[in-house]
């Protein structure tokens, strides 16, 4: 019986969804070419609804944002970017032909050059800041395109995490996913997010949080020039455990066991404080400290009074002597 290796598999799999989302992509707009209108701008080329009010905010976004990733695409020659605009979940599962999560809002598809968003309306109303999910599935794009030899095999975590890096995505919430799970000890290896994230959203919400994470730390502790020397050696054709090796010296095993240690250490007392129940009940400990240490100060002043009040004036033993 033969065989396939596990990445002749991915590599093979990935190929087919490829290929795939060209064919789904070009039907759909076929078949429906007179319901898309396209916006032109310098960089970009947005497809949207006849009644869509929104393109023109989306064009000045991105190309506000273009500059922000000449590092990653320098020497690269890029074609113009597709960003299609869905106006429902339906017409958003169409475009992507994907296995694509309910609670998703964008997709990128960084070997074609496409993103797919939802209606801007509905990033608002599930609190997404419309600019974050542009800015996020555009790095996708421009880092896709440095690595096309190796995009197929680099981790997700890392992908995840150079986009939210590099795009500036600023989400408090993930801070409180993380203090969360280390507090219960329940922090996903990075090898284990390797191929994929976890489905359901509180999980998935964590994957991206440790991503994040991650990255952010290499550059802390290592600087962001090694981070853009991983980079670097992924867009040379390296794999990431390589491009680790020869830019900090680690493979990915001992990055992996590091970051987690380093959880704790730099986390720990942030987030036994972030807990509602420790910190109110930390707050109410401070404020009867401070009650007692006030009535102890209130006794020892009445105490001191008495005392005073004890004593017979020097005037009045005088004229009792006289």
């Amino acid at each position: 019986m033969h065989v396939i290796s596990r990445k002749a598999l991915r590599t093979l799999s990935r190929f087919c969804l490829l290929t795939l989302l060209i064919l789904s992509a070009a039907t759909l707009h076929s078949a429906t070419e007179d319901a898309w209108e396209r916006l032109d701008s310098e960089h970009f080329q947005i497809y949207y609804q006849p009644d869509e009010t929104h393109p023109q905010e989306i064009a000045n976004i991105a190309e506000d944002f273009y500059p922000q990733i000449n590092r990653l695409i320098d020497g690269i020659e890029m074609g113009k970017i597709e960003i299609w605009m869905c106006r429902t979940q339906q017409q958003f599962q169409a475009a992507t032909h994907a296995p694509i999560q309910d609670w998703a809002v964008g997709c990128a598809f960084p070997l074609i050059r496409r993103i797919v968003i939802q209606n801007p309306r509905v990033i608002i109303d599930r609190k997404f800041q419309l600019s974050q999910v542009l800015r996020h599935e555009i790095v996708h794009i421009a880092f896709g395109q440095r690595t096309k030899s190796t995009i197929g095999d680099i981790p997700l975590w890392f992908i995840e995490g150079i986009a939210i890096y590099l795009s500036g995505e600023w989400a408090p919430h993930r801070h409180e996913v993380m203090f969360e799970h280390i507090l219960s000890r329940s922090i996903i290896p990075l090898a284990e997010l390797t191929e994929r994230f976890p489905s359901a959203e509180r999980g998935a919400q964590l994957a991206y949080a440790e991503s994040l994470n991650a990255v952010a730390w290499l550059a802390k502790i290592a600087g962001v020039e090694k981070l853009w020397e991983v980079i670097h050696l992924l867009g040379e054709g390296n794999d990431l455990n390589t491009a680790y090796e020869r830019a900090i010296g680690w493979d990915l095993a001992t990055f992996d066991a590091e970051w987690q240690a380093s959880l704790s250490r730099r986390y720990y007392w942030t987030a036994i404080f972030s807990s509602s129940y420790l910190f109110w009940g930390s707050l109410g400990l401070v404020f009867i400290l401070v009650y007692l240490r006030c009535q102890q100060r209130n006794r020892r002043r009445l105490a001191e009074l008495d005392r005073q009040e004890s004593q017979v004036d020097a005037f009045f033993r005088q004229d009792n002597q006289g």
